[in-house]
């Protein structure tokens, strides 16, 4: 009985021991915040971000950003920031609302040297009159909205 006792408690924190030097660190409730002339520009939370062995990327879960200044709200499924270089690949079911319109997409890229939004991917964007499709999309921080090729419009 002692044996069995020593095994379930001592045994089981060795086990969880060895399982989290195995893993890599994780947070769960991420808040990453860009603040700018005192203020919050963007916020970037996440349910939970596991990261890289040297915590320079960030693997994140059902991701919202919030860009407050430009009133867009983001969701995604997953994505990566990377800490150093402060670019941000967003992936799977990614909806951004912005005023009357929601733009869907399934991936998204930031770079945030050429302040440049981009994919390659379907996109589709529906407001309230019409719906804008095509292959790709460039966008720039003024909201200046690019989509490269096969675009089809419909408005209702």
């Amino acid at each position: 009985m002692l044996i069995l006792f020593y095994f379930i408690f001592n045994g089981e924190k060795e086990y969880r021991k060895d399982a989290s030097v195995k893993t890599n660190s994780y947070f769960e409730g991420l808040r990453i915040v860009n603040k700018r002339s005192g203020s919050d520009a963007w916020v970037i939370a996440a349910r939970k971000a596991d990261f890289s062995g040297d915590e320079t990327v960030a693997r994140m879960y059902a991701v919202t950003i919030n860009a407050i200044k430009e009133g867009m709200v983001l969701d995604a499924d997953s994505g990566r920031y990377n800490m150093v270089t402060r670019e941000l690949l967003l992936e799977e079911n990614i909806k951004i609302r912005i005023k009357d319109s929601l733009i869907s997409a399934r991936s998204l890229a930031w770079n945030p040297s050429t302040r440049l939004l981009t994919s390659e991917d379907r996109v589709m964007i529906d407001g309230r009159k019409f719906r804008i499709e095509g292959d790709g999309l460039s966008a720039t921080e003024g909201q200046k909205l690019k989509l490269t090729k096969n675009v089809r419009a419909t408005f209702y």
